[in-house]
């Protein structure tokens, strides 16, 4: 699923606003179709996503230690982005408070579909942007093999990052709010961004290019660190066996598995060339959503399964909060499923694509187990 759908789709879909965003620092539409083949349309915002997926691959291609550095550099930026536009909103923008207590009934809500507009629907479908601005929050897990002292720096990483990401999330969500009503930001544009409405209210047209720049940086670091640490899933599953073992080579001196991070850069290039923006996240959240639950449901079968079993790490209010979770994640599955259909059933299609090549591959290791005998 993380091969197929959750890493490689979110990287498509990053790379896609990375594309929007320039066309916005350049004034000009990215998105007149070059070619057109059926349902299928090529235009220069696809070609550009493609183009810094491959930049961004061969950053990768440089070891561990530069990669940590450059994400570590890029995620500076992003949240000194993310504040200065909060603090220009709440600064230089003559907003007000009384926006809280307004509907956003009456905004254009272009592009959006309408059982998800309001009530039940709108919320859970709300819920999907909201989700897919936290997804990524597990990153640092699937580079667990590489950090230093893992038993003490992953659950610092894992609660100090999300605890931060909340913190700034809710601080410039406030600011939006404040500087524009609920109308008004339901009316921005499908390929628009609130932010840069907010900072041409706060700069005018040169706003626009400077949020432009900035969403592209951005873009670019979450881009960097979602390859850099999706590249090891595939490394890990034929390193298993369940993949094929070329995926599993490393580059000798900089020791990064060299065919994983290539394959992952290709898939999201097909991706980022089959799909809007909107599109790729509601279907990368759907597949990524259907795992997490399932994740969360073995911690009730392992605690009776495996009841003697070492674990360092608990889950705070069991039984109640992981049930409440799965409630939760039941809802929103069923939702995204009757509000956005077809990206739904292209995550399941894909993510069964997976289950024939688990059990071809998986065959293939048993059989080559020492000491296993296997029938004709």
């Amino acid at each position: 699923m993380q091969l197929l759908v959750g890493k490689a789709g979110s990287q498509a879909a990053v790379a896609v606003a990375f594309a929007s965003a320039l066309a916005g620092a350049l004034g000009a539409s990215l998105g007149a179709p070059l070619l057109r083949v059926g349902a299928f349309e090529l235009a220069p915002l696809q070609l550009v996503a493609v183009a810094i997926i491959a930049a961004v691959t061969l950053l990768n291609l440089a070891s561990v230690a530069t990669s940590g550095r450059i994400a570590t550099v890029l995620t500076g930026v992003k949240v000194a982005l993310v504040l200065a536009v909060a603090v220009a909103a709440f600064t230089f923008i003559d907003g007000t408070w009384g926006h809280f207590g307004t509907s956003g009934a009456g905004g254009v809500c272009e592009g959006v579909v309408p059982g998800a507009r309001l009530g039940i629907g709108g919320f859970a479908a709300a819920m999907l942007a909201a989700l897919w601005g936290y997804d990524g929050w597990n990153n640092m897990a699937l580079v667990a093999g590489e950090v230093r002292d893992p038993g003490r720096n992953i659950p610092r990483g894992l609660f100090l990052g999300a605890g931060t990401v909340m913190l700034l999330y809710v601080f410039v969500n406030v600011a939006y709010f404040f500087a524009m009503s609920p109308a008004e930001i339901a009316s921005v544009p499908s390929d628009g961004v609130v932010a840069i409405e907010v900072m041409r209210r706060v700069i005018g047209p040169l706003g626009v290019s400077v949020m432009a720049a900035g969403l592209m940086a951005s873009s670019f670091g979450t881009l960097h660190s979602s390859m850099l640490s999706g590249s090891r899933i595939p490394y890990r599953l034929a390193e298993d066996g369940l993949l094929p073992r070329r995926l599993a080579r490393l580059t000798p001196g900089t020791r990064v598995p060299l065919w994983s991070v290539v394959a992952q850069g290709v898939w999201a290039s097909v991706l980022a060339l089959s799909g809007s923006f909107d599109a790729l996240t509601d279907y990368v959240i759907f597949g990524s959503w259907i795992f997490y639950g399932l994740t969360i449901s073995a911690v009730f079968v392992l605690r009776r399964t495996m009841p003697d079993a070492e674990r360092p790490y608990r889950a705070w209010g069991y039984p109640v909060v992981p049930a409440l979770f799965l409630l939760v994640t039941a809802f929103l599955l069923v939702n995204t499923l009757i509000t956005s259909p077809v990206q739904s059933l292209i995550g399941l299609g894909l993510i069964a694509l997976g289950l024939p090549v688990y059990a071809l591959f998986d065959r293939r290791r048993r059989s080559s187990e020492p000491g296993r005998v296997t029938g004709v």
